[in-house]
């Protein structure tokens, strides 16, 4: 089966000095057409969101004052910054209409994957509070359309450097959802502790693996073994769900982890085998971070290349440049795992 793709740059939610900028997925879009990817791919048109889709998760009065403050825009609504343009609702209303339309296509057999390529993020975006460069939370949102689909679990994996506070938040008393975040530990948003595991009937159904500086391609191998691939096999998801973030890559200058363009490759090939191995292949990512434009586009690329089964190619930005501190990462997997009992 084909694997799809949604596109929505938002150039008109722009702030051109900030790093969550418009040039982010025209520089995904160039990598592709020069690598052949773009023609491999099937391309699906974007669509905005609807209310009612966008309160399975926000509350109506907040969807109401967001696009109310655009009257006020531009600005700052976040102290991020979360900037807003006059704009900026409308494009944010197509970024999750454009999560929703991946998932739809998985579900209905248009592809075996998708990747929402989609900006603004969403993953820092609680469902009353918009934050971290995010206006809307496109994963929950996605998550909540796979449940009306018919979906009854739904497990995200969010691998941006940055702690997914606001999906966290969405589903942190359900156990119907299974999040499971990958961040560096002690950064922005200052939150995804091994001990936030959820709360009530969805104790447990929160996994946070908060990774030292320096973790990188080693360190990710040993999540898919000794993490994702048990959790997986015990949660039994009818659907996997990713947030796609790039910002972990070496290169990235808002943090400090080591993931290689070769790394996000064996990543991405891990998750595609998990979907295909509990869940019939239905497999949908979003894009969240990513704000080194060549780290971005070569590392999408090569995700894209592990959707379509192709063998690996050589890392065109090579490996990371020191070495990672394989001790505490085993620590912190030792932790989770007894956590979680995995």
């Amino acid at each position: 089966m084909p694997v799809a793709i949604v596109t929505v740059p938002a150039p008109e939610h722009d702030h051109d000095d900030h790093p969550e900028n418009a040039r982010r997925v025209p520089a995904i879009e160039r990598i592709l057409h020069s690598s052949g990817l773009h023609s491999r791919l099937r391309h699906l048109a974007p669509r905005p969101a609807t209310p009612a889709e966008l309160t399975r998760v926000h509350p109506a009065r907040y969807v109401e004052a967001l696009e109310r403050v655009m009257g006020d825009a531009p600005g700052y609504i976040d102290h991020a910054p979360t900037y807003i343009t006059p704009e900026s609702f409308a494009c944010a209303q197509l970024a999750a209409g454009g999560a929703l339309r991946a998932v739809e296509a998985v579900l209905d057999g248009e592809a075996e994957a998708a990747f929402a390529l989609v900006r603004p993020p969403g993953h820092h975006a609680t469902p009353t509070q918009a934050m971290g460069f995010c206006l809307f939370s496109n994963m929950a949102l996605a998550a909540r359309h796979a449940q009306a689909r018919g979906c009854a679990k739904v497990m995200i994996v969010d691998f941006d450097v940055h702690h997914g506070n606001g999906t966290q938040a969405a589903f942190y008393a359900d156990p119907s959802v299974l999040f499971i975040s990958t961040h560096q530990h002690g950064i922005y948003p200052q939150s995804g502790e091994e001990a936030e595991t959820g709360e009530g009937a969805g104790r447990g159904a929160t996994v946070n693996i908060p990774l030292p500086a320096g973790a990188g391609d080693a360190a990710f191998h040993r999540i898919l073994e000794a993490v994702l691939a048990p959790a997986a096999a015990r949660f039994r998801p009818d659907l996997l769900l990713v947030s796609a973030g790039y910002d972990a890559h070496w290169r990235d200058p808002l943090a400090a982890l080591q993931i290689s363009t070769t790394g996000y490759y064996q990543l991405v090939s891990g998750l595609r085998a998990l979907a295909r191995e509990h869940c019939g292949g239905r497999l949908a990512l979003v894009l969240e971070g990513g704000y080194d434009p060549a780290a971005l586009a070569h590392s999408v690329a090569a995700s894209l290349h592990a959707l379509l089964g192709d063998a690996p190619a050589a890392d065109p930005l090579g490996i990371a440049p020191y070495p990672e501190p394989l001790a505490r990462i085993e620590a912190t997997l030792y932790r989770v795992r007894g956590l979680h009992g995995l």
